[in-house]
């Protein structure tokens, strides 16, 4: 799920489809991550955070996010169809195609995470993830992957301090996209993401900032992102900024929200 899972966001990275191009200006493309955020409303999961927690939501519950971006839209739908299993499935608007800056692209990415183990409080612990496709964070600018010809996986420790007011989210991982450039070459990279976030200093809300990039081949350079994350029962809503540390560029300003539902899909009923 990529604004906070337990209300600590999740990023991620996903399984990537492309979609046939379509050519809608830059304001077309903020109209449609909007209306994505309104019309799916009910539906706003994953989050515009490339940092991930150990958390899976409970059996039969659906996560939904969207977030709208300088660069990019996204919309996430997570499914928890088994205890501590996840099904992920994201779709990326870029406003301008990434490799020619004229044309827009989407794509989609889907994985799977599995919770291996937490504590009794339920906020630290460890899972991993695995998919097809790749996060926008993870790739250098000018790049896309297309439909299966990019796999990952990673791996997620969550720790915290301070009575859990402050929890650090290590995500290390790697990636090949049989795809790179304009070679079609196959590249490999170390993916990495650590996220920290600081509660009780804003009401009801999380300070947030993460590091992210990937190392080798299929590099893409160290970048950042930080704001604040307001969480609810239902609702988590997130402001961010995001750049390169080099200031090649990055996501920009970026507003994300998540929506959970009860748990209601269950595959043999659910438990009260």
């Amino acid at each position: 799920m990529k604004i906070t899972d337990k209300p600590e966001t999740k990023a991620t990275n996903v399984f990537k489809i492309s979609f046939a191009k379509i050519t809608p200006t830059r304001f077309d493309g903020w109209l449609i991550g909007a209306f994505s955020m309104l019309a799916l409303v009910a539906p706003a999961q994953a989050q515009q955070f490339m940092g991930d927690n150990q958390w899976t939501a409970p059996h039969g519950v659906s996560t939904q996010a969207a977030s709208v971006g300088e660069e990019f839209s996204q919309y996430y739908f997570v499914l928890a169809f088994k205890e501590d299993w996840e099904f992920n499935a994201q779709i990326t608007h870029y406003y301008d195609d990434p490799r020619d800056s004229t044309e827009s692209h989407t794509s989609g990415n889907l994985f799977f995470k599995h919770r291996i183990s937490e504590s009794d409080a339920g906020t630290t612990g460890y899972s991993v993830m695995f998919g097809t496709g790749l996060s926008p964070d993870y790739l250098d600018q000018g790049e896309v992957t297309n439909a299966f010809d990019s796999y990952w996986a990673a791996m997620t420790g969550t720790y915290g301090w301070n009575n859990d007011r402050v929890l650090l989210d290590v995500i290390p991982g790697f990636t090949v996209n049989l795809d790179q450039g304009d070679t079609d070459e196959t590249a490999w990279g170390f993916t990495y993401a650590s996220r920290l976030a600081i509660y009780d200093v804003i009401p009801q809300s999380a300070i947030v900032s993460e590091v992210f990039g990937t190392a080798g081949e299929a590099y893409a350079p160290p970048s950042y992102r930080a704001g604040v994350r307001w969480e609810g029962k239902k609702w988590v809503v997130a402001g961010t900024y995001s750049d390169a540390f080099d200031g090649s560029g990055g996501a920009g300003f970026e507003i994300g929200i998540i929506y959970f539902t009860d748990a209601r899909f269950c595959f043999g009923g659910c438990k009260r």
